[in-house]
């Protein structure tokens, strides 16, 4: 229980090593297990739980150092690098609210049809998968002794800019590293 009663959102920080972002994500957004659905898409096991187990929520990072966006792939427990221009202006905005530029950014994306394919109120319960594991990274974070802290933000619109049929939207934001 020292675990919560310690955690405090850190404003410090230095890059995260790739040892302590992989067991980041691993014990939070990597895929344990999966089954088929009727659905399209499997469903899937993994740290942070989802309602009916869908995870329409993507991890982004951004890394400043060499000014390049990845996906984390959950199955594949790697980062996929995107094809995509470095999000000036969001980055800016959230050296606006804490300054640091060693920090990787955490953008959290959601892909809507997911949750839409299942659930009547798919917005709802997006936002609570959203929060839901912002939520664990935090406490994951803590564990790990890393910094760990949410802004915010929710990304768009550059997310949204990521898919020409809209099917994405920002959901949150965060920084992260070592502790400082």
């Amino acid at each position: 229980m020292s675990l919560f009663a310690g955690r405090r959102s850190a404003r410090c920080f230095d890059a995260p090593t790739l040892g302590s972002l992989s067991a980041l994500l691993w014990s939070t957004c990597a895929c344990q297990e999966s089954a088929e659905t009727s659905l399209g898409f499997a469903i899937e096991r993994r740290g942070a739980p989802s309602a009916g187990a869908i995870h329409p929520v993507h991890v982004l990072l951004c890394d400043p150092a060499e000014s390049r966006v990845s996906r984390y792939n959950g199955k594949r427990h790697a980062l996929q690098l995107l094809d995509v221009a470095w999000p000036h202006d969001l980055i800016e905005s959230c050296r606006s609210v804490v300054p640091s530029d060693t920090a990787w950014i955490v953008l959290f994306v959601a892909e809507f049809g997911k949750t839409a394919a299942k659930y009547e109120d798919a917005f709802s319960l997006i936002l609570r998968d959203a929060g839901v594991l912002q939520g664990v990274m935090a406490v994951a974070a803590e564990a790990l002794d890393m910094s760990f802290c949410l802004l915010g933000l929710t990304g768009d619109p550059w997310v949204s800019s990521l898919s020409e049929e809209g099917k994405l939207r920002g959901v949150g934001a965060a920084l992260l590293g070592s502790r400082a």
